[in-house]
């Protein structure tokens, strides 16, 4: 073999090798990803099923003040109508009742916004929660992007709906296909247990539900004319 002949040979050889060692080094640097449901790990953690039974039973509690408030303004009104229209003591009632069917309406209002509010900021809290997990399981996994998956159903009969919402639940699909590999849902709710669990478990607040139909104080009957 000649000279030129060995060193064209040897030339291709290191250009092979070149080429080889960019490839290995590309699929290297190849960005990972990963895709986590945050709707199905809210509702598989075990921190969110704690609080719904925490919060049913907040809710019966509340819903038994309700009736009893309710109740007691019923009462005062009843009470009112047995007396005769413009004597003292119906005034008198009548001044009873309005009262407290005033303070039952305001106490409704107030308790539905602070539980609004503490209930906001409890979904708030548990969400971020979901996100360090999920940070955590990328890292460990060396995955360098996480996507959220949305898929919301389709109900069975398209005709329950029009097109308009039809468009808006095709268009808030993020995820058409994904490999059951690159799913970190799992992972992400197994680290949620471990810490809830290593935290106490139950030791997380919550906020009570507000009662059924908002718990709307009647409106007061006006007097008899």
């Amino acid at each position: 073999m000649s000279t030129r002949r060995i060193t064209l040979v040897a030339a291709l050889v290191t250009c092979l090798t070149l080429a080889l060692s960019a490839g290995v080094a590309s699929a290297q640097e190849a960005t990972r990803v990963g895709i986590v449901n945050p709707a199905r790990v809210f509702g598989e953690m075990q921190e969110t099923k704690d609080l719904k039974a925490k919060l049913e039973g907040d809710r019966k509690a509340l819903e038994g003040e309700v009736q009893q408030r309710q109740q007691k303004v019923k009462d005062l009104q009843a009470a009112r109508d047995l007396l005769k229209d413009g004597t003292p003591q119906y005034q008198e009632a009548d001044k009873t009742f309005m009262k407290e069917a005033i303070e039952f309406d305001t106490w409704s209002k107030i308790t539905q916004a602070q539980l609004q509010g503490q209930q906001k900021q409890q979904m708030k809290v548990l969400f971020d929660k979901i996100v360090t997990a999920t940070t955590t399981v990328a890292q460990q996994k060396g995955v360098d992007l996480v996507l959220a998956d949305q898929r919301p159903e389709l109900p069975d009969n398209l005709a329950q709906i029009n097109v308009e919402q039809l468009r808006a639940i095709l268009n808030s699909r993020n995820v058409l296909f994904s490999n059951a590999k690159v799913d970190l849902s799992n992972d992400v709710i197994a680290v949620l247990d471990q810490q809830y669990k290593a935290g106490g478990g139950g030791a997380a607040s919550s906020a009570p539900s507000p009662a059924p139909g908002g718990a709307a104080a009647p409106a007061p009957a006006p007097a008899k004319k």
